[in-house]
């Protein structure tokens, strides 16, 4: 048997394993220590019968888990006498000179021994520096690695295998659209990174399932219902034999392509930009909609109003160059979805607050709007729309679910507001017996405040009308600026991402999209730092509002 061929027994191993063990991570560790056994007894001489030699080891593999579960001595009988022990396995893996089959060994490892062994051999980081990030002591990392093995890490460097069976990815799913009923496209990936990483290896060009079988390093039948789930939910699409991801995916690179003249261009029009903002924020204040909030909540509008306008009109440039596509024309999607999905993909352990991330600080996170009927005791017959950008300004309910002490759906974060604005604290265990054990979280975002003993809502509430007239206004000034500043914005639509040839479904807007991601926000924040945007200054002052329309 060759090394290269070694792990193509291991759907055989896992199933002898799992109907040994009933439980799939002891089955994945004894395969796992059975294929490094072989590694390194076939550093000394061939296995004639492999099948019949792996089958053995795995046995023996099988009683030592016996024995270390139960603290019981356990006697084999069919142990093969050639089988090597530990010190006689890190030997001949320190000698052994084909690389490939290494990598495949190492795919299969147990998180426990595959994160230093990542560290130490593909990274070069040091023992100390190993112990002292996983919270483990050096003879404990010494020990799992051995002296005799650093030539490994100058033997190869993983080019010829996929870096996500070793150091899974992150892919973070959004969309252009609306969403389905359950949140789709959002909640479909949620934090699986087997899911992301399939997405991200069937990017570039189509592949078979077998394919993402190998690179990724789990058997095949455990990633085919992960493929189907995938392509049911039009994530991934099938042509013949195999399939692609069927959306845009940005890298880092993308992210930052354009992030010094973003930056160079908001420094010199933002303070031209503002005297713009500021007629529109006269006209604004002037509305009656406007002077019946509280002080607090008139900032949110101010910053809705403002984010609105300034993305509106940068958008509006970008369009002429790449063109939009109409909502009617966007495809249907299952449980009433109708949006283009994109996705940013980051590297394992990716600091996300290095300098190179600074645009994550002014993106600017499309208008989303949860619209839900209030079907209550006592409040029948209303239908709310909580309308949110996440900024630097303050961060939405859609992004911060996650902090909640107890879960609540966008619809129950919709009722609760309301309830709470219209004086009907009663219902609020009707909606979600969590919304009390939340009033800290959502006072920390400002969605709620207390008024002495009291908590009260401290979003924005207006009519439907409002909220449209509101639009109108918006749109009035990002007319303004998009014209005025026409040729500044145009500057930066350059770089846009390139696709895969294959895939043909992607809106160009999408490939323009972060050519101009920060510049609306760099503009807000030269505005914040120079005294010119006050009533924000103390954010977080989230860009929120409640619109109603009683049937």
């Amino acid at each position: 048997m060759n090394k290269t061929d070694l792990t193509e027994y291991a759907d055989i191993l896992l199933n002898a394993a799992l109907y040994k063990c009933n439980n799939i991570a002891d089955a994945q560790d004894l395969v796992q220590d059975t294929l490094l056994a072989a590694l390194a007894a076939m550093a000394k001489k061939p296995i004639d019968d492999p099948k019949a030699w792996l089958m053995t080891v795995l046995n023996r593999k099988y009683y030592d888990l016996l024995r270390r579960k139960y603290n019981k001595p356990t006697v084999s009988f069919d142990v093969a006498a050639d089988v090597p022990d530990d010190c006689e396995l890190y030997e001949a893996v320190e000698k052994s000179d084909e690389a490939e089959a290494i990598r495949r060994c190492l795919a299969y490892l147990t998180g426990l021994y595959r994160e230093v062994m990542v560290r130490y051999y593909m990274h070069g980081e040091k023992v100390r520096d190993i112990a002292a990030a996983l919270n483990i002591s050096e003879n404990t990392v010494k020990s799992r690695l051995d002296a005799g093995r650093k030539r490994i890490g100058k033997e190869f460097a993983m080019e010829n295998y996929t870096k996500q069976s070793y150091e899974p990815e992150e892919l973070w799913i959004s969309c252009s659209g609306q969403s389905g009923i359950n949140g789709e496209p959002f909640n479909l990936l949620g934090d699986n990174k087997i899911d992301m990483n399939l997405l991200i290896l069937a990017y570039e060009k189509p592949v078979t399932v077998t394919e993402l079988a190998k690179a990724i390093g789990i058997v095949t039948a455990y990633i085919e219902p992960i493929v189907e789930k995938l392509v049911d939910n039009e994530l991934m699409k099938r042509v013949g034999d195999k399939v692609y991801t069927d959306f845009i995916i940005y890298s880092p690179d993308d992210f930052t392509a354009n992030v010094a003249l973003e930056k160079q261009i908001a420094d010199s029009i933002y303070k031209d930009v503002w005297a713009i903002m500021d007629k529109g924020f006269e006209e604004l204040h002037d509305c009656d909609y406007y002077k019946q909030q509280t002080e607090s909540k008139q900032t949110k509008l101010d910053s809705f109003f403002t984010v609105r306008t300034l993305l509106n009109a940068v958008s509006q440039v970008r369009n002429d160059v790449c063109g939009r596509t109409p909502f009617e024309e966007y495809p249907d999607r299952p449980n009433g979805g109708k949006w283009f999905a994109m996705g940013r993909r980051h590297p394992a352990n990716y600091d996300y607050g290095n300098k190179e991330f600074e645009r994550g600080k002014y993106y600017i996170n499309g208008e989303a709007r949860h619209h839900h009927v209030v079907d209550c005791v006592g409040m029948k017959n209303y239908e709310t729309v909580l309308c949110e950008y996440g900024t630097l300004l303050g961060s939405t309910m859609l992004g911060s679910q996650q902090i909640l002490k107890r879960r609540m759906e966008d619809v129950e974060i919709g009722q609760m507001l309301y309830a709470i604005h219209s004086g009907k604290e009663e219902q609020l265990p009707l909606i979600n017996a969590g919304c009390f054990e939340n009033f800290d979280k959502f006072i920390e975002l400002r969605y709620l405040a207390k008024d002495g003993d009291k908590v009260v809502c401290d979003v924005p509430v207006i009519a439907e009308k409002e909220r449209y007239a509101l639009y109108d206004l918006s749109e009035k000034y990002h007319n303004i600026i998009a014209e005025k500043f026409h040729d500044d914005f145009m500057k930066l639509m350059i770089n846009p991402v390139k696709l895969p040839p294959h895939l043909k479904s992607v809106p160009e807007f999408q490939r323009y999209m972060y050519c101009c991601s920060t510049v609306s926000m760099r503009i807000v924040k030269n505005a914040l730092d120079n005294g010119l945007f006050p009533k924000c200054a103390d954010y977080p002052a989230p860009a929120v509002l409640l619109s109603v329309r009683e049937d």
